[in-house]
């Protein structure tokens, strides 16, 4: 490669990084931020590699050159990442929090993005059932609001979380339990876990899915797929989603997962396998759209 054709590349990256990051902050689409995260790595390699090479400043090849820059930027957003998590762990965030019923109503957003939403949920059958709230600190930290199908075999629970553009990013979960006692989640969850679930669980995370009739179409095809008869849940959604959170708590403190609480105010919630394991997942997440699952 040539002078001019490699600064033809850098500039072609970099213009295609900038238009990636514009339409990701402005698109709630995760394959496009993904692409884009790949496209500001590549960019920074080939930047920081060719211009080193342009300048002349080492006798090492062009191929070494960005080798180096690639290894080099993901040494940074290493560190980056292992130090968010690191704040996580130390953080008054708690990681299984706990849910009441949210008094102000449901809140959603004059968006049409919103109110195509609930036009589907309505259309499919789903009833509301209950709107829930978690709060840190007396401040709100995320909003749920839970749904029911006709037949009580499946519970969809929206999570509204607020993001950068002053909106909400939304999360959906759905839920069906068998008359033998597995469990059955498929959710978009986009936040790592990297813990563990109990055995009877049977947990799909698809992040990249942002269409709630998509979702749902596959959370059915698995219930088929389980050929199993499917029964109404005993337990209203505040109880359901709070048992859950202490069941998955204690599970993960047992596993190694979380610190026991004596050592928390010392070494923070997270064990050092804990913060590994989310520290993988947000790799896996921002350039692959795969969540992992740990059992």
């Amino acid at each position: 490669m040539n002078t001019t054709e490699l600064q033809i590349l850098i500039l072609f990256l970099g213009m295609l990084s900038y238009s990636l990051m514009f339409l990701s902050g402005r698109v709630d689409s995760p394959a496009l931020a993904i692409l884009s995260r790949w496209a500001r790595w590549f960019f920074i390699s080939v930047a920081g590699g060719g211009l080193v090479y342009l300048a002349e400043w080492t006798p090492y090849g062009l191929g070494t050159l960005l080798s180096l820059s690639f290894l080099f930027w993901f040494v940074i957003e290493t560190a980056y990442n292992w130090l968010a998590v690191q704040a996580l762990s130390q953080s008054d965030i708690p990681l299984f929090p706990a849910f009441e019923i949210n008094r102000d109503g449901d809140q959603w957003p004059s968006e049409n993005r919103f109110i195509r939403l609930r036009d589907y949920i309505r259309k499919e059958g789903f009833k509301k059932i209950q709107s829930l709230i978690s709060k840190v600190g007396g401040q709100a930290l995320m909003r749920m609001i839970c749904y029911e199908n006709d037949e009580k075999t499946i519970r969809l629970n929206i999570l509204m979380l607020p993001n950068q553009k002053g909106s909400h990013s939304l999360c959906f979960s759905f839920m069906s339990e068998s008359a033998s006692g597995v469990r059955l989640i498929t959710d978009n969850i986009f936040l790592p876990f990297g813990g563990f679930y109990p055995e009877d669980w049977e947990v799909e995370r698809r992040p990249l899915y942002r269409s709630v009739e998509r979702l749902l179409n596959r959370h059915i095809a698995r219930m088929d797929a389980l050929a199993e008869e499917f029964v109404e849940s005993d337990s209203t959604p505040l109880e359901q989603i709070n048992m859950d959170q202490g069941q998955l708590e204690r599970l993960n403190r047992d596993l190694g997962f979380l610190n026991k609480r004596a050592f928390e105010a010392e070494t923070g919630k997270l064990t050092p396998a804990g913060r590994a394991r989310i520290w993988q997942e947000i790799w896996t997440l921002s350039y692959l759209g795969r969540s992992l699952r740990y059992q």
